[in-house]
Parts: structure tokens; sequence; C-alpha cells
């Protein structure tokens, strides 16, 4: 048997913290950040531990994040898709327990009516031409690529970069039309 020379070394280990699952559909949209304290003066987040923590982020979001999409563009795309998430959402509880036997509609039913009437106003304004990539992109969460017109995906493999341009200049548009 062989002598071991010295002391052993002191090992040190990196905590890794859980990011969630590692396949290749759950990293889809995840977005990898430090974890800390914002410092106001500064406005860089301190983080002395190196805490890392994952996000979801949506296309719209990344896509403004990468620089593809204005402010203007994604605050346009953003206001669309909150209306037609708000009609998926339920009306909660009521804040009387009393049962109510009023023949009028409840306030649950003028909740959802006011929320579907702002997704048909805002509606009414895409313009049909940039219909398809706004819907995909904002709607969707779905990829300049995999934009549909006409039953054709025109903006897959070379005309990829004409596709980034085409969605810019369709939620610039948007913006226009929103009066933002």
């Amino acid at each position: 048997m062989a002598k071991r020379k010295g002391k052993a070394k002191d090992r040190v280990t990196i905590a890794s913290w859980d990011m969630g699952a590692t396949g290749q559909a759950n990293q889809s949209g995840l977005v990898i950040e430090s974890r800390g304290e914002l410092d106001t003066a500064t406005g860089k987040v301190i983080n002395p531990n190196g805490v890392k923590g994952a996000r979801r982020i949506d296309t719209l979001a990344r896509y403004h994040r990468l620089g593809w999409i204005s402010a203007r563009g994604y605050n346009a795309g953003d206001m669309l898709r909150t209306a037609w998430l708000n009609t998926q959402r339920s009306p909660g509880w009521s804040d009387n327990d009393r049962v109510q036997s009023s023949p009028k509609p409840d306030q649950a039913i003028t909740m959802q009516v006011d929320r579907i009437s702002r997704l048909v106003w805002l509606s009414r304004r895409v313009p049909e031409d940039i219909a398809p990539i706004v819907e995909h992109i904002a709607l969707h969460d779905g990829s300049v690529a995999g934009v549909r017109v006409k039953g054709k995906r025109p903006y897959i493999g070379r005309n990829h970069d004409a596709g980034k341009a085409a969605m810019a200049a369709a939620f610039e548009r948007l913006a226009g039309c929103f009066g933002g």
C-alpha cells in the first residue's frame, strides 16, 4: 500500500441551485438570472452569494429583450395579449355571501362582458395584413419562423431575417393603431 503524503485537500462544494427540469422542452423560455437585492444607487443587483434562479419569459418579451421589437411595439403586443388573457380568467369570489335573488346579470357576467368587449375593441384595430404575425407571436407565444401567412410559413430558414423585419414593422404598426 502506498502512503499518502500531506493532508487531504479540503473540498469546496458549490450549491447546485435548483433550476427545475433540465429537458429541452422544459428549458424553452427560461432565463437564468442572479437573485439578490437591487442597489438603488447603482441600479445593479447585489448578489454576494452567487445565487441564481430561473424565470420563464414569453416570446414577445424575449424578442423585446433581444431588440427585435421596439418598446412601443412590445407595449402594444402586451396590451393585446393582456386583453386576451383577461378573457380566460375567472371572476373570483363575491364580496358578500348572501344569495342574490335578483334577475339582473351578476357582477361576474358583467366583468366577463367587459373583458370580451375590450378584446374585441382592440382586435378590430389590428390591420388584416399584420394580423397573422401579431396573433402568432403575441397571443400564441409562437416564434417568427412559425408564422403562417395564407397557409405557408414564409419566414422559415433563409427568410428568418425578413421575418424579423416584418415582425418589427408589424408591432410598430400595431402601436400606431392603438395610439401608442
